[in-house]
């Protein structure tokens, strides 16, 4: 790898491996604490609401979005003075960003009004948790897998 194209790309990959850390790492804590505490004790109308304080919505918002457009300015602006392997690599960090993407959008638009919903029996917000679970899993993998299809390309 050419040290210039190196040189050149520094300040975007920094701040795209950034943007993807804060990403994985709160999905990762959203994993590990949140959902196990929501499954364990299922409590309808337990979610702060979207703009309150410590809402997850201040979180993904404008972050996750942020993070997708640096991504797709480092394969556009950079992608030519690449090898064709990196260009292959980024090709499918962007693949693993709008897959965690899209699951999140889905996340937030369907599952976690459940949460919300003072009205939701202990069963429902069990059923949501569990999807939760799993899709929240999905988007932890496809981050840390574009995590690792924009960095690892920088060894040198």
């Amino acid at each position: 790898m050419e040290i210039e194209v190196l040189r050149r790309t520094r300040a975007l990959s920094v701040a795209l491996t950034a943007l993807l850390c804060m990403w994985f790492f709160g999905n990762l804590y959203e994993q590990i604490v949140w959902n196990p505490q929501l499954l364990a004790d299922p409590k309808p109308g337990s979610l702060v609401g979207e703009f309150a304080a410590g809402s997850p919505v201040f979180y993904y918002l404008p972050w996750a979005p942020i993070t997708f457009v640096a991504a797709v300015a480092l394969r556009v602006k950079f992608g030519a003075a690449v090898p064709e392997t990196v260009r292959k690599k980024w090709n499918w960090g962007l693949g693993a960003l709008g897959v965690g993407l899209a699951v999140k959008v889905m996340l937030v638009t369907r599952v976690n009004p459940v949460f919300r919903d003072a009205t939701a029996t202990s069963a429902e917000v069990h059923d949501n948790a569990v999807i939760w679970a799993f899709s929240n899993g999905v988007v932890v993998l496809s981050v840390a897998a574009a995590l690792h299809c924009f960095t690892a390309w920088r060894r040198v």
